[in-house]
């Protein structure tokens, strides 16, 4: 007895071509029939991550299927890595004493080195205490009463030093730990009793100090020439706000506004006017003051898998497919010549202008194929420019931490603790987007002469 595949092999290949498209019009004879009755049934699926901007927590998380473990070192063929090794603090010598085997005395003959490796360690953490005693007497030219000043750092009402106030600012912003657990992990680790009320008054101390540095931020991206701008949602004293981000490759500058408005841009951008926006299309962002701008190709990649997904749309699987080879392009840019670079880009270009006027059936496709033709320029920007990204993922991930510390803590209880966030938060993402300690840039910002020259444009 045969087998169809047996049959298959017999068949020649006029025939098999013949077969395989006719197969091919049944299909999508099928798939529209398809969306026709979903259409017609008002059913249609179920939105997620992968085909809007739906957020990833809301979506219902499968099991983790468990992985073999790897085995350790390097993969066949890939050089290994393994820890550098530092200069130590430290250097325990091991000799051999005697022979392990017969018991001869070897410790006054000579040894080579057979083996090192390195331990990490902390010292034991704890407080240090300095007292500040003030000496005074009378003038005896002028009889007046004078009174020794305290050095920077070690004045008069001042209970903690500037590299405990930097810890009590990094774990309470930067991780979001409440003021108590702040209180409990110093009291556990560092054997340092402190009130919440202490934890307080050592953030608003360094309010002014923080605002003066975001400030210098703020300046250094108004003359950016290109700007990622993106927002999300914050509460305050229990009111819906937003929280706005404003960054470069180098820089962040927060705020959080009780509006989601084109004001909220206006204000911060001032009278600047960079070249070139970056965000997705809501209709603030697009009252930007730049002069050109790039959209976030991957919003359009989520709604075009809705339309794939609802409609099976031809379409929108074509021009899905052509943006993610232009940003796989971009990502080439440094591995292909110039001239190469630029005739792909011109094709695809032209790509997309031809299927720009190919009009699609379903009114998601229309909606999205006239949004497309609103934004024609916006959409390959980023072909034509290398410091422009194709997509907003940098300011997104720049709001993740904020998105978790509002989950964690649940909101601002005043407009003075928002504010301070936002320009905290604009300083520790600065600072970590050009690759310095966090504990270094605090010190330099506390300190008595503050330090703004490690920001760079």
């Amino acid at each position: 007895m045969t087998t169809r595949r047996e049959e298959l092999e017999q068949l020649d290949k006029e025939t098999l071509i013949d077969g395989y498209l006719l197969l091919e019009k049944r299909v999508k004879t099928l798939e529209r029939q398809m969306s026709e009755l979903s259409r017609a049934l008002g059913i249609k699926p179920a939105k997620t991550t992968e085909n809007s901007s739906r957020p990833p927590s809301q979506d219902q998380k499968a099991n983790v299927a468990k992985r073999a473990k790897k085995k350790r070192g390097a993969k066949k063929g890939h050089t290994g890595t393994s820890r550098h090794r530092v200069e130590a603090d430290e250097v325990i010598e091991c000799r051999v004493v005697a022979c392990r085997d017969c018991g001869w005395d070897l410790s006054d003959l000579p040894q080579h080195m057979a083996g090192r490796h390195q331990v990490i360690d902390i010292p034991p953490l704890g407080a240090i205490v300095r007292e500040v005693i003030r000496y005074g007497r009378y003038c005896p030219c002028c009889k007046t009463y004078q009174r020794a000043q305290p050095p920077s750092g070690f004045e008069q009402g001042r209970i903690v030093g500037h590299h405990l106030e930097q810890l009590v600012l990094y774990l309470h912003y930067a991780h979001p730990l409440s003021y108590g657990r702040v209180a409990r992990i110093l009291s556990e680790v560092c054997d340092v009793q402190l009130s919440e009320g202490a934890l307080v008054n050592i953030v608003r101390r360094a309010e002014s100090r923080l605002k003066q540095t975001a400030d210098v931020i703020h300046e250094q991206v108004k003359q950016a020439d290109v700007v990622g701008s993106d927002e999300t949602g914050a509460r305050v004293d229990g009111v819906s706000y937003w929280q706005w981000v404003f960054q470069t490759p180098k820089l962040a500058y927060y705020v959080i506004r009780p509006s989601r408005s084109a004001q909220v841009i206006a204000d911060v951008m001032d009278d600047s006017q960079p070249q070139v926006w970056v965000s997705d299309v809501l209709s603030s962002q697009m009252c930007h003051p730049a002069t050109t701008y790039q959209i976030c190709l991957a919003h359009q990649l989520r709604d075009l898998q809705y339309l794939i997904d609802t409609h099976h749309c031809e379409w929108a699987t074509e021009i899905q497919a052509l943006f993610r080879r232009a940003i796989h392009l971009h990502n080439l840019r440094n591995d292909l010549s110039d001239k190469r670079f630029h005739l792909f880009a011109q094709a695809y270009h032209w790509c997309l202008d031809k299927l720009l006027k190919t009009s699609p059936l379903s009114d998601d496709s229309q909606r999205l194929w006239r949004r497309f033709h609103k934004h024609r320029d916006a959409l390959l920007l980023f072909l034509r420019r290398d410091d422009v990204p194709p997509t907003n993922n940098a300011s997104e991930q720049a709001l993740r931490n904020s998105v978790i510390y509002r989950k964690v803590t649940g909101g601002f209880r005043s407009d003075w603790g928002a504010d301070l966030y936002a320009n905290l938060i604009s300083i520790l993402e600065t600072a970590r987007r050009q690759g310095r300690s966090i504990f270094e840039v605090l010190n330099s910002i506390l300190a008595p002469y503050p330090d703004f020259s490690w920001i760079a444009k």
